[in-house]
């Protein structure tokens, strides 16, 4: 018994991971139709100037607005974790051609699959 909870907990963790690596990815390289594929039905976005649950065609043109705007140059992960809600979060610093900025995204098991509920782009106060 121990040693199926332990498989399926891994499991889990590694579909956690994946997903995250796919949204580090497509942040890094400023792919928002990469990053989209990642959301649930109706995310919670903030991106600079604009806050609210978006469907994911939404969220995913106010990516393709930010990303032509500030076009990554790299993205590092500063620091990631489980939340007290069991979802798996990650924060890290944007680099891009108009400056730095904090990013925060959150991934939540829904059904078989590991989707992004929230993510945050902010601009950055040196504060990672």
């Amino acid at each position: 018994m121990t040693l199926v909870m332990t498989v399926l907990l891994a499991l889990g963790v590694h579909a956690q991971s994946t997903v995250k690596d796919e949204v580090v990815k497509a942040l890094r390289t400023g792919n928002p139709k990469e990053l989209a594929k990642n959301f649930i039905p109706n995310i919670d976005l903030t991106v600079v100037g604009a806050s609210d649950v978006y469907s994911k065609v939404q969220a995913e043109q106010i990516l393709r607005k930010f990303f032509d705007e500030h076009v990554p140059s790299g993205f590092a992960t500063e620091h990631e974790g489980v939340s007290k809600m069991g979802d798996s979060y990650c924060i890290g610093r944007l680099t891009t051609n108009n400056g730095d900025y904090r990013v925060t995204f959150f991934v939540k098991r829904i059904g078989a699959a590991d989707q992004v509920k929230q993510l945050r782009i902010e601009p950055s106060k040196g504060d990672l």
